[in-house]
């Protein structure tokens, strides 16, 4: 499975799967697919999106997605799994 991970101000690294609704709310906010989108436009801006429907849906913050959310982070990758693309 796809995952997100994110490294807090503390320097402590949590991982998030990327779940299936995860991607549909990012598909459906942008109109398009989720990996049409990280391949061709390439914004971090992108993956800072979709960690923010991660840890919502985990009840971790009430933040709305915005700078508040992402300072709460020092950086943020995406962790693909070769066998589903």
């Amino acid at each position: 499975m796809h995952q997100i991970k994110v490294v807090k101000k503390d320097g402590s690294e949590v991982l998030y799967d990327l779940t299936a609704s995860a991607r549909v709310a990012f598909e459906s906010h942008y109109q398009q697919g989720w990996r049409k989108r990280l391949v061709e436009q390439q914004m971090e801006r992108d993956l800072w999106h979709l960690a923010w429907f991660l840890v919502k849906a985990k009840g971790q913050t009430t933040l709305e997605f915005g700078d508040e959310f992402i300072d709460q982070y020092d950086d943020i990758d995406i962790i693909l799994d070769a066998k589903n693309g």
